[in-house]
């Protein structure tokens, strides 16, 4: 490989693991699209990738922007002030405007506008989402999946794993069948114990939710998020857990074990004989989760942040667990959230409400030098501007060109609502965190208010 080729490589490493400087380093080398590029290369979106490790090494994020011995002049501020500002004429955006942009390294506000009015956040509440969790889990955690064998009974536990497949179900049925030969070979009865999550649809969601195909009831575990065809946005399995079992009841005969009568529901017995398999870690699960703005995986994200605050592992109690943690890092970081309202976890909710200063203040505080290294990796698994994921079709516009590669944000959308949270860089290279929302539009014009957003976060590394 040439001197030129692993320059481009490491860089590349280097933007997915420092969020903070991806753009300098990639963009210089010419490995991906933003100021001296606008290649974005001919492979197609996935809409959903596999929840595992990317095959480069993880390595603890830090800023490679060096930290500036001042902030931003106030001259320099005043601009991009007016430059946002200038947004709101937009056609679609016909005054509708609220944005908040951030000194990362400062926490200083560069900009705003309506920042502290709450307002529907849609998918970008999955930021805060995976704040909390990776606040009160540690990044290789993983979800078992285990077989309890006691006497005649085998009961099948879900963890919380709604990513299973027939594969890694067929592991634990190898694993089960096993046990029961060593155990005498005789038939067993199946049952389910999912008890860890309680109640599968949140009344929040209203006509978002599986009978629209926008997300799976949540469930202790399932295969392949209890989706019912390839389409995402398809039919979903109304008991997720229970269409598992009986695929676990046809594993284990196919393994050649005696399983009496159809599966039913009760809880695992305290003792007896045990196997499990686990899921991907949580981190490749944020990864998976903002990256293709999954909201079945979402929502079991909530759920373990309610276990782990003691909250109840319901809907309710998801939301207003992770309202809580963002509560407390507001509070520890000096962050107004006031009117922080959650319904549900994933934004499916159109009552949720979040104002755009706490949105682009959180982001702020995972790039800041003093985070964890878990909470601040989260901010390498959003997508990027004409790269990845559900950013991978935005910024078209040729006028957009400047913010592909250099605008780095999780997407949100909800009839009527087109919000933008990340980071980017200003032109002199300083990393900002941002917050965009675009609202009150009529949803027929769904699309220019996505390509409204992306000019307003273009306006911010642009510098016209």
């Amino acid at each position: 490989m040439s001197a030129d080729g692993i320059w481009r490589g490491i860089a590349i490493a280097m933007c997915i693991a420092l969020p903070a400087g991806f753009y300098v380093a990639g963009d210089l080398a010419d490995a991906f699209p933003g100021v001296l590029t606008i290649d974005g290369g001919d492979e197609g979106a996935t809409a959903r990738p596999r929840a595992v490790g990317e095959d480069y090494e993880r390595v603890a994020p830090s800023p490679l922007i060096p930290a500036s011995a001042t902030g931003v002049d106030a001259a320099a501020a005043q601009d991009l002030q007016a430059r946002l500002d200038a947004h709101a004429a937009d056609p679609v955006v016909a005054g509708n405007l609220a944005f908040s942009v951030v000194d990362a390294e400062t926490g200083e506000v560069l900009a705003q506008r309506d920042a502290q009015t709450a307002r529907t956040p849609a998918s970008t509440l999955k930021l805060l989402t995976a704040t909390a969790v990776m606040r009160t889990h540690d990044a290789d955690d993983t979800l078992a999946t285990t077989t309890v064998l006691d006497g005649g009974t085998l009961t099948l536990v879900g963890g919380g794993d709604m990513r299973l497949t027939e594969e890694s179900l067929g592991r634990l049925a190898d694993l089960a069948a096993a046990r029961v030969r060593d155990s005498g070979g005789a038939p067993v009865a199946l049952r389910l114990d999912d008890t860890l999550f309680d109640g599968g649809i949140n009344p929040a969601w209203g006509s978002n939710g599986p009978d629209g195909g926008w997300v799976a009831p949540t469930a202790a575990l399932a295969v392949d998020e209890g989706w019912l065809d390839a389409d995402e946005y398809g039919r979903k399995s109304p008991d997720p857990t229970m269409d598992a079992a009986n695929l676990f009841s046809r594993l284990l005969t196919e393994r050649g074990v005696t399983v009496t009568g159809s599966v039913e529901r009760a809880p695992a017995p305290e003792g007896g004989q045990r196997d499990e398999i686990r899921s991907a870690p949580l981190s490749d699960l944020v990864e998976h989760t903002l990256l293709t703005s999954d909201n079945t995986t979402a929502e079991v994200l909530g759920r373990l942040v309610a276990i782990a605050r003691g909250e109840e592992a319901t809907p309710e109690g998801a939301a207003r667990a992770v309202q809580a943690e963002i509560t407390d890092l507001a509070a520890e970081k000096g962050i107004v959230a006031d009117g922080l309202d959650l319904k549900d976890v994933c934004g499916l909710a159109v009552d949720d409400r979040v104002p755009p200063a706490l949105l682009a203040g959180v982001v702020a505080e995972l790039d800041a030098a003093g985070t964890s290294a878990d909470q601040r990796e989260l901010l390498s698994s959003v997508p990027i501007a004409g790269l990845t994921g559900t950013l991978e079709e935005r910024f078209t516009d040729p006028e957009d060109a400047l913010g592909r590669g250099l605008v780095r944000g999780k997407t949100g959308y909800l009839g009527g609502t087109s919000t933008l949270v990340g980071i980017a860089a200003l032109p002199d290279g300083r990393p900002v965190a941002f917050s965009i929302v675009v609202h009150s539009f009529e949803p027929s014009s769904g699309v220019e208010a996505k390509a409204a957003v992306d000019a307003i976060a273009t306006e911010i590394v642009s510098g016209r």
